[in-house]
């Protein structure tokens, strides 16, 4: 038999830079109290999502709880229908990436302005 057919064959790619997020629809937030504050610590305490993880919510479902929530992620449907419900979304981190153009001139303090030459 020849060698090629001998060794094993790889596995192909691995993105090593993919983010995984715990996925949390809203029909799972109105287990929550009407006006409470929800955020990553709630998430978890809930059983929602494991410790650590990254929370993205989902706009499956229907809400039916007026929340303040706070996760990594967020489905544009699902920031309209908390919004319609009367709460509110925020996000943190940085969803854009930053370029290492940006982080240089951000460590050394010089604003990048667009010359007009």
């Amino acid at each position: 038999m020849p060698l090629a057919q001998r060794l094993p064959k790889l596995g192909g790619f691995k993105n090593p830079f993919k983010k995984y997020y715990a996925v949390v629809n809203l029909t799972k937030l109105n287990r929550f109290e009407d006006g409470a504050s929800v955020d990553l610590n709630s998430f978890y305490e809930a059983g929602l999502a494991k410790s650590g993880e990254q929370v993205k919510v989902l706009g499956t479902g229907r809400l039916r709880r007026r929340l303040e929530i706070v996760a990594s992620a967020a489905s544009e449907r699902a920031r309209t229908a908390i919004e319609a419900a009367g709460g509110t979304l925020s996000l943190v981190g940085s969803p854009v990436p930053v370029g290492p153009e940006i982080e240089v001139a951000a460590a050394t303090g010089e604003a990048e302005t667009p010359s007009s030459e």
